[in-house]
């Protein structure tokens, strides 16, 4: 068994000029704590988490200085304002056992998956619980 046998995909993503209210809605309608973002091409440019998302909908106050026309204050309005570089990545043909050595030793609880730069699918602790049985077996 290798990662990509317990993967999710087609991944769902988002591109740098997502807005964040419409990051939130994917994260919320699909359950989701990580959100891969992506180029055109499907290339991984980075990550989006809820605690991006919630941060940057409550902007501590020196944060939040920028006003619209209204005077009325904001904060940041898009995906790329507020993602970051993924933590580590895995491959598709990563042992499940040494990909779930790498999730806690990252801390996360979701990493993406590329294969030749190109994003392939997402893992998360979810997909590990599921092909735990499978994997005790191995």
């Amino acid at each position: 068994m290798q990662t990509r046998d317990i993967m999710t995909t087609p991944v769902i993503a988002v591109t740098p000029s997502t807005p964040l209210d419409d990051a939130a809605d994917v994260m919320a309608r699909g359950g989701f704590t990580t959100l891969p973002v992506v180029d055109p091409a499907g290339r991984l440019l980075g990550v989006v988490c809820e605690l991006d998302l919630v941060r940057a909908g409550f902007p501590a106050p020196q944060q939040n200085t920028d006003a619209d026309d209204e005077g009325t204050p904001h904060g940041p309005s898009t995906v790329a304002t507020v993602m970051r570089a993924p933590d580590v990545t895995v491959p598709s043909d990563l042992d499940p056992a040494e990909l779930t050595r790498r999730m806690a030793q990252a801390g996360v609880r979701a990493l993406p998956v590329v294969d030749e730069g190109k994003l392939v699918g997402i893992v998360t602790f979810r997909d590990v619980l599921r092909a735990l049985p499978e994997i005790a077996k191995s």
